[in-house]
């Protein structure tokens, strides 16, 4: 049973792009749970046409060595329908990719999403079974459980990265002096401007002291200063 799925034969195509589908439309639901912008359909669509073009260039070897071309000596290079997949899709997940407010880039996540969610198709359509179960196993994890355990680890963190927002670009010495009072230490700011041209917020890059990492306790304190309107911490 396992041979006629290696063999390439008519089986064996379409459980490749039924396992295609299913992989990818399962990936595909778990980031379109989270409001991701590729959600199930991108996923499932990326994963059976890196596999079509994976089995593609085995039916044209096939049909070159086999029917069209029998005894003749020719060189054929299958590798080339994967290699321009990949650089298809590098466009496609580049486009994912924006820069959000305050310094903030998102769809790195997505673009690279998309990008592993093709090489699993070709390794699909090649049929290398054990490589995509391992690696479908482990998209599953990073996707679903690893945000939790990275944002929970950057909060206990030293280094906080917050927007502040205050009513006069005067108040950014007071809110900064009370940083270094706190005990932290400010490795930048950046300061944005509203859309009648004031600056009334600020990107500020931060490294709390040894003795109190508590990212909440520190936040809440810059919030209660009479100045400041909000605080916001930025978690990529």
């Amino acid at each position: 049973m396992v041979g006629s799925f290696d063999a390439f034969s008519f089986l064996s195509v379409v459980f490749r792009l039924l396992l295609a589908a299913l992989c990818g439309g399962l990936i595909g639901f778990e980031r379109s749970k989270k409001d991701q912008p590729a959600g199930l359909r991108t996923y499932t669509i990326c994963c059976v046409a890196a596999a079509l073009a994976t089995l593609t260039s085995y039916y044209v070897y096939e049909m070159l060595t086999a029917v069209w071309a029998e005894g003749e000596s020719l060189k054929f290079d299958g590798s080339r329908y994967a290699a321009a997949v990949l650089s298809g899709i590098g466009f496609l997940a580049a486009g994912s990719i924006v820069r959000a407010a305050h310094q903030q880039i998102t769809g790195l996540t997505t673009a690279i999403g998309v990008f592993v969610d093709v090489c699993m198709g070709i390794a699909i359509g090649a049929g290398f079974y054990a490589a995509v179960i391992g690696a479908f196993v482990m998209l599953i994890i990073v996707f679903d459980m690893m945000g939790h355990f990275e944002g929970a680890f950057k909060r206990r963190t030293r280094n906080l990265t917050m927007v502040v927002s205050f009513e006069d670009i005067l108040d950014l010495d007071t809110i900064t002096e009370a940083i270094r009072n706190y005990g932290a230490e400010i490795y930048e700011f950046d300061l944005e401007e509203t859309g009648e041209g004031n600056i009334r917020s600020a990107v500020i890059w931060t490294k709390l002291p040894k003795e109190n990492t508590s990212h909440s306790l520190f936040l809440t304190a810059i919030a209660q200063m009479p100045c400041v309107e909000s605080v916001q911490e930025l978690i990529a």
